[in-house]
């Protein structure tokens, strides 16, 4: 299912929101994730004046350069006239197309770093969660997160001791808090990909109060699972899983990239639809190609980075969360969402061993952990 890719870790750039590309040379970076990290209440100290100043300069400008292209007809006669007899009006007409042309491309330049203003206000708009204390934590991470709401998390990929071969994943809340939530854990006896999904930081037993669920992969496929049981092995048809999230990777011939493809149940008169696939073909995935149950699913793909000539790189927006370049990072948006500044989950690295990790309504805390963990796992 998957070819070999050329890009590396070095292959996609991060662009920050001035529209300035950073260009990062990977094997420079040291040891030390301090120095790698950006201060972000530093970076919005920078803007100085209101959003509406900003726009309304903008357009000043582009007036501005809109008189000088508005050549009038006598203008025009008397600019040919000087030009010299050696000239054609052609000539005149090749000059002043080529200077349109030239205000043109400086006009959606402008448009641009309004556009980049705007997704940045539209961003930090956003009422950033981060409870203080947190009663359920199991409900708290399953339940889908509030329309108004976006939470900021950090992964955290333990390779110590133990965990060399098959790291630990440890989910926080991003800034001063660093409240842990969950943990991940692959399963080195299975067969297939077998991750245990936990509230403890050491405790992966399928069978303990504390399981979350699992994640099964195989083939560029993974899904995740609630805590319930194996079809083949339950006894009564409401002690069968559910499946919360179907991971899909697949390689697109016509741009030369693995395109991520996500699935989770729909939101329908505020309870999430329920998928209980009794075999490997049933489930989510049947949901897909069925117009049955279209409507019970929704599909998110995630946005494909813009190639740099000059840089010879792939290039991927974020709003100064991620700092480093990976083939890890990525932006997920709903397909049927028209307004492309948005997004559910945005995914990257910031660290040696740190992951910034944002995400927001309809998915849950719990779905955006688990397509981050099979970022790990995908065949490059």
């Amino acid at each position: 299912m998957f070819s070999n890719q050329e890009q590396s870790d070095d292959d996609i750039q991060c662009e920050n929101n001035d529209g300035n590309v950073e260009i990062i040379n990977f094997d420079q970076f040291e040891e030390d994730e301090q120095g790698n990290k950006i201060d972000v209440d530093k970076n919005s100290q920078q803007i100085q004046y209101k959003l509406e100043d900003q726009i309304f300069i903008q357009k000043e400008e582009q007036k501005e350069i809109q008189e000088i292209v508005q050549f009038k007809q006598d203008d025009e006669q008397e600019i040919i006239e000087n030009f010299g007899s050696m000239h054609c009006e052609e000539d005149f007409q090749s000059l002043k197309d080529q200077s349109i042309q030239n205000v043109q491309e400086e006009q959606v330049e402008q448009i641009d770093q309004i556009n980049t203003v705007l997704e940045r206000q539209e961003y930090l708009s956003q009422m950033i969660y981060q409870p203080d204390q947190i009663i359920d934590m199991k409900d708290f991470l399953q339940k889908p997160i509030d329309q108004q709401y976006l939470i900021q998390l950090t992964l955290v990929k333990d390779k110590s001791g133990i965990n060399k071969f098959h790291p630990k994943f440890l989910l926080y809340f991003s800034g001063k808090l660093k409240m842990f939530l969950c943990s991940a854990k692959r399963q080195a006896f299975s067969q297939q990909i077998h991750y245990i999904l936990s509230i403890l930081q050491d405790k992966f037993d399928r069978k303990h109060q504390s399981c979350l669920g699992k994640i099964k992969g195989q083939g560029g496929i993974f899904k995740l699972y609630d805590t319930g049981d194996n079809p083949k092995d339950a006894k009564f048809l409401d002690k069968v899983r559910k499946e919360l999230c179907l991971i899909n990777f697949k390689n697109s011939k016509q741009i030369g990239q693995i395109r991520q493809s996500v699935i989770i149940p729909r939101i329908k008169d505020g309870q999430v639809c329920e998928f209980k696939p009794l075999n490997e073909t049933d489930g989510l995935l049947k949901a897909f190609y069925s117009l049955q149950y279209k409507d019970q699913i929704i599909h998110f793909m995630n946005k494909i980075p813009i190639y740099n000539k000059e840089l010879k790189k792939y290039q991927l927006q974020f709003n100064d969360r991620v700092t480093m370049p990976s083939i890890k990072n990525f932006i997920l948006h709903d397909i049927n969402c028209h307004d492309k500044n948005k997004f559910v989950l945005q995914f990257g690295k910031c660290g040696k061993k740190t992951y910034q990790m944002d995400i927001c309504h309809p998915l849950s805390i719990l779905q955006g952990f688990a397509i981050c963990i099979s970022q790990f796992e995908k065949k490059d």
